[in-house]
């Protein structure tokens, strides 16, 4: 993305984040987008080339420990009412009282904690492929109890998570670069239901350094762009994974009461078919009991990475969304 429309600001927490912004045309709403894991703001790129030329206004950061924004490395920073109340101070540096809240992968948690903790920024949001999901330790209960999703899926979801939180997890990540980079983004989907849905699997694969095709959205360029980005460390992002199992963030979970759990704004879910780890019948399960406004789902056969490999499907069902909003 055009590095000229990139800003800084410092939050209350005094973390510098980086951004992101084109302001929104007469009358065009706001657009958040939010990244996930091992992403940036970057692999919002496309999806800005689309909107911008629209009129709407765009505020796509990287979220803390990622691109041009500081790296804590204690899990603890990592709360949930922390991150969201970065955002908001984003927002309030450009004057925007409201957004329409996209995010996929960690990004999803990103916009699920701005609709719980600031219900009255958020007009509407979208959850594309990772769905809604509550505060609280039904997260970390299928990770640490792997039988309780074995029950649903046959498999062990989440053990990668399991090895994204230990200590030496980003040492051996930052000492085998490209063979993470095709862990976490296989040529067969599948190939995840062998690897990092089997304990130990994600660290053997990546300890052992090993090697298979790449799909073909990425391209030199961005397999390029990721072992960049990478090579700047992995103890940072992977504290979105730590802070699960942190007192703090159970604490924090703890200060929502029970109705902050529930959507009331207008909800999209766009499910991607083919994501072996994060299957449309999790994001299916949490709308339906927590999603009491406009319900919208459209599914996409799409792995993990749909907004590399589904670009344009991407954009035009969020931009078909959007209009039909009332904000």
């Amino acid at each position: 993305m055009d590095s000229s429309f990139y800003k800084q600001v410092k939050t209350q927490r005094g973390f510098t984040y980086a951004y992101y912004f084109s302001p929104p045309a007469a009358a065009k709403p706001v657009i958040f987008c939010a990244h996930g894991f091992p992403s940036s703001s970057y692999i919002w790129r496309k999806q800005v080339a689309f909107f911008k030329p629209l009129g709407y206004g765009l505020v796509v950061p990287d979220l803390l420990g990622y691109g041009g924004t500081d790296k804590p490395t204690d899990p603890k920073l990592y709360i949930p009412s922390g991150l969201a109340q970065d955002v908001v101070d984003i927002l309030d540096a450009e004057g925007i009282a409201k957004v329409i809240a996209i995010g996929t992968d960690w990004g999803s948690s990103m916009v699920a904690r701005l609709v719980n903790y600031h219900p009255g920024r958020v007009s509407a949001c979208a959850f594309l492929g990772v769905g809604y999901g509550p505060p609280g330790s039904a997260y970390k209960d299928t990770i640490m109890h792997p039988e309780l999703i074995a029950q649903v899926t046959g498999y062990d979801n989440f053990a990668y998570v399991r090895f994204f939180a230990e200590p030496d997890a980003a040492e051996i990540i930052e000492k085998n670069i490209d063979s993470f980079i095709n862990i976490i983004y296989p040529e067969v989907p599948e190939i995840w239901k062998e690897s990092m849905c089997v304990d130990g699997g994600t660290r053997a694969w990546i300890e052992s350094n090993k090697r298979t095709g790449l799909p073909k959205y990425m391209t030199p360029e961005l397999v390029e762009h990721e072992r960049a980005a990478l090579k700047t460390g992995l103890a940072a992002p992977l504290c979105w994974y730590k802070v699960i199992f942190e007192d703090a963030k159970t604490a924090d979970d703890a200060t929502l009461p029970l109705e902050a759990h529930n959507v009331m704004q207008p909800l999209l879910s766009v499910p991607f078919t083919r994501d072996c780890i994060v299957l449309p019948i999790f994001a299916d399960t949490n709308h339906k009991k927590y999603a009491k406004g406009v319900f919208t789902r459209r599914e996409l056969a799409a792995d993990h990475w749909a907004l590399e490999s589904h670009p344009a499907e991407i954009s035009a069902i969020l931009e078909e969304w959007i209009k039909g909003l009332d904000v």
